[in-house]
């Protein structure tokens, strides 16, 4: 018994080590650092965005310029990614105002260099605007339904999904599992 736990131990001791020394042992790029004068400094990131201010729903036009992978994120604006320009460093955003209060908003680049460098960033405001209140004089117009209420319930189960064959699992899983520390008990006390 006491073999079977030292074992068991060096097996675990072995699985949750095992990815860390293979990351570990693994030889550091020599291409992530240029030769000094041989490179010209890349051009810092810019984000423009057209037009500037909007109420919600409206359209916009997002270009981002950075040499990696770039990614747009904002609490105020929706913005999905529409072309790559021909070096590849420029890329054009279509954005959309989310439903948000108005006020100002920063719209975020984070420029992640293919060179290794560090991550930059660059912040743009971008100011929603008040929604323009109904007119007074309209009214709601009023529909009367018709027929039956449709909940969308149904008369019998709603599908099979194997809880009865999860729960006979669990159970016999804990009836091995309590079988198993009776017998390691009963070893002990001999």
């Amino acid at each position: 018994m006491k073999n079977t736990a030292v074992v068991a131990g060096i097996a675990v001791a072995f699985l949750a080590l095992a990815p860390g020394a293979a990351l570990a042992s693994t030889a550091p790029s020599t291409s992530a650092t240029p030769a000094p004068g041989t490179t010209a400094k890349p051009a810092a990131p810019k984000l423009t965005i057209t037009p500037r201010h909007g109420v919600p729903g409206t359209e916009l036009r997002i270009t981002a310029e950075c040499d990696g992978e770039a990614y747009v994120t904002s609490r105020a604006v929706d913005a999905f990614a529409t072309g790559t320009g021909p070096n590849g460093s420029v890329r054009a955003y279509v954005g959309t105002v989310r439903d948000v209060r108005a006020g100002e908003y920063p719209v975020d680049l984070r420029c992640h260099p293919r060179d290794g460098r560090p991550d930059t960033f660059v912040d743009v405001a971008f100011a929603v605007d008040r929604v323009a209140a109904k007119a007074p004089g309209a009214k709601q117009v009023t529909k009367v339904p018709a027929g039956a209420p449709q909940t969308g319930g149904t008369d019998g189960p709603v599908d099979d999904s194997g809880t009865p064959l999860a729960a006979a699992a669990a159970m016999g899983v804990l009836a091995v599992g309590g079988g198993g520390l009776v017998l390691a008990k009963r070893a002990r006390r001999r």
